[in-house]
């Protein structure tokens, strides 16, 4: 079996589960309100059972007929320990058969049914939980172990091992020589951003508080948000534009595909992979503890380096 199918039945089961409760359960509740009425007996019973601290038979059979004189014989169901062989008792006939005592005794066996169900989602959901924290904390374990890993802040970048990277500091304005690019194929975000729309300008500052690039985000109230990568002389260089929940494109000023970023696999994980046009990883990044740790391929292109310290960067954003 695919792990495609494998997915597909973990989400069925449950699914088909709540289903076949509800259908059953309307099943009786349309008999008890709308069956036919009938007076059975009951002939023969098998096996004890209790529910709810109610005891009655597992299973009995018998005879009735209904109020317009027809007459049958089969499984009577829903019975107490007090109405077995030779009991005569009313009965409401549905399309599941002949049931007795109504709601008062059935809805126990109901609920119960229901707790099973929901004990048995709560399990199924915590599974999957811990295999996404399970994985995303292999990859953090994984990138975190690299001398030439970056954990990446809200305001800094430091290294591996503490020795700060790269600063961030917000700008008033766009810096000098700034050049705006403008790409078409902004998409619509599906949920709407709180807030107003807005641009924010940062400067990425060296140790030696240089700056290395700018950024330009931008963020709208019916648009995904995208940031620029802007050069020293203002001069765009990289697009980094959100195409869907954690799923990126990334441009060259012509508009041409430079790479991607999306998290790793089917799993919506707080990770991403950024890959080349061509399909091979460059980076990836991880969340873990308020921070994300980045690791970058030593051969990876320098505006696809620069894209994915940008990606970890703005996974700290809101509109992100």
């Amino acid at each position: 079996m695919t792990m495609r199918r494998l997915r597909l039945v973990l989400v069925a089961v449950p699914v088909v589960a709540v289903a076949l409760w509800a259908a059953h359960t309307a099943v009786l509740a349309y008999t008890f309100a709308a069956g036919t009425k009938a007076t059975a007996t009951v002939e023969s019973c098998d096996g004890g059972t209790t529910v709810g601290g109610r005891q009655g038979f597992r299973s009995c059979r018998g005879t009735w007929r209904t109020e317009g004189g027809e007459t049958g014989e089969g499984g009577i169901y829903n019975l107490g320990a007090r109405e077995g062989s030779g009991a005569t008792v009313p009965v409401r006939i549905g399309p599941l058969g002949p049931y007795a005592n109504g709601w008062e005794r059935t809805w126990i066996g109901s609920a119960v049914s229901l707790g099973y169900i929901l004990v048995a989602l709560i399990a199924y959901i915590a599974v999957l939980r811990w295999r996404k924290v399970f994985h995303r904390e292999k990859l953090a374990e994984s990138i975190g172990g690299d001398a030439t890993a970056l954990i990446v802040a809200e305001s800094e970048v430091r290294r591996s091992d503490g020795s700060p990277h790269v600063l961030v500091r917000r700008l008033d304005g766009p810096p000098a020589g700034y050049r705006r690019l403008d790409l078409p194929g902004r998409t619509e975000r599906r949920d709407e951003l709180a807030g107003p729309g807005r641009t924010v300008f940062q400067s990425v500052l060296g140790a030696d508080e240089r700056p290395l690039l700018f950024l330009e985000h931008r963020s709208d109230r019916k648009l995904n948000p995208e940031t620029v990568l802007l050069d020293p002389s203002g001069a765009p260089t990289v697009l980094v534009r959100r195409v869907g929940d954690r799923e990126f494109r990334l441009l060259d000023p012509a508009g041409a595909e430079l790479g991607s970023a999306r998290p790793p696999g089917r799993a919506r994980v707080l990770a991403l992979e950024v890959r080349d046009a061509g399909g091979k990883r460059v980076a990836a990044a991880v969340g873990r503890r308020g921070t994300w740790l980045l690791r970058t391929e030593a051969d990876a292109p320098e505006p696809l380096r620069d894209a994915a310290l940008v990606l970890a960067l703005v996974q700290h954003r809101a509109a992100y």
